[in-house]
């Protein structure tokens, strides 16, 4: 499984500002099991503390390895995400919970959401997009494949029709190339034109 990571970004615009790569970022989980993901800091201005907190809709959640750091170009913290077994099927009435940093002594403070996605349904969702599009692939090529009567009964006379022109061209290629045996050769050339315009008609 990709590993999943927020990256920070701090004074970048101006001093003490912050930015998120994720404005919500998503973690995917099965209840009764646990994941970790990493906040990449990267500080363009002067090192500076930064500290984390967590907004009470996930506080009992997730859980930051290091809530306090001393950034002085990059640095990376961890987090543990559970999600008790108690809340199989129920995740989508959580909603996101905040993430909140703040640097320059709580000069700046700004938060990201975090959304506990549950993995069964995650694959459900994706398995039925996954059928949805197979079904769509079969109904275009049942369009492509369905020839209709009318139009199967005219290839089939455009069929008969190229074969009986090709014989025809062959009795009158034997016509002048044989001339000793060519009163047997013009009936056949004669009868085979008149069925193809007979057939045609």
């Amino acid at each position: 499984m990709e590993r999943i990571q927020q990256r920070i970004y701090l004074s970048r615009k101006s001093l003490n500002s912050i930015e998120f790569e994720h404005e919500v970022l998503s973690i995917p989980l099965r209840a009764g099991e646990e994941t970790s993901f990493e906040m990449l800091i990267i500080n363009h201005g002067e090192p500076t503390h930064v500290h984390f907190s967590l907004g009470e809709e996930i506080k009992d959640k997730v859980m930051i390895l290091q809530d306090k750091v001393y950034v002085i170009d990059e640095e990376k913290v961890a987090a543990i995400v559970k999600l008790p077994k108690s809340y199989a099927g129920g995740v989508a009435e959580l909603g996101a919970g905040g993430i909140f940093i703040s640097t320059g002594y709580g000069a700046t403070k700004k938060s990201f959401s975090l959304e506990i996605v549950e993995i069964e349904e995650e694959e459900e969702r994706i398995a039925g997009e996954r059928i949805e599009e197979r079904m769509e692939e079969k109904k275009i090529a049942k369009r492509e494949v369905t020839v209709s009567p009318e139009r199967m009964a005219l290839l089939r006379r455009l069929a008969v029709s190229t074969m009986a022109m090709t014989l025809l061209l062959i009795f009158l290629f034997f016509l002048f190339t044989f001339p000793v045996h060519s009163f047997i050769f013009a009936l056949i050339a004669s009868m085979i034109f008149i069925f193809i315009v007979i057939y045609n008609l």
